[in-house]
C-alpha cells in the first residue's frame, strides 16, 4: 500500500464519514443503538492494526482535519483517533 498513499487517504475518509453518520444521525435514521454498534464495530476493525499502522491513521487524520474548513467535522476528525481506541489520548 505504500506505494499507494491516496488509497489510505481516501479509506480513511470513507471510515470517518461513515462513523459521522452513525455519530450524527437521529433514531428516525438509524436506531441508536445500531449506530452504537456499528461505530463500536468500525473501532474494533481499526483496533486490528498494528501500532505504527495506528500511528499512520492518527497522523493522517491529523492532516485532513487541518485541511477541513467545516468546524464541527474538523472537531470530529480530531478526536477520531481517540473514540476509537488508536490514541491514548485526544492530542496524539
Amino acid at each position: 500500500m505504500s506505494d499507494s498513499p491516496q488509497l489510505v487517504t481516501q479509506l480513511l475518509k470513507a471510515v470517518v464519514a461513515y462513523t459521522w453518520f452513525f455519530e450524527s444521525c437521529d433514531e428516525t435514521v438509524v436506531d441508536d443503538d445500531t449506530a452504537i454498534e456499528q461505530q463500536e464495530y468500525a473501532g474494533y476493525l481499526l483496533n486490528q492494526l498494528s501500532d505504527a499502522d495506528k500511528q499512520r491513521v492518527a497522523d493522517e487524520l491529523t492532516a485532513l482535519a487541518a485541511r477541513e474548513t467545516d468546524q464541527v467535522y474538523r472537531e470530529f476528525m480530531e478526536t477520531f483517533a481517540f473514540a476509537m481506541g488508536l490514541a491514548a489520548s485526544e492530542n496524539e
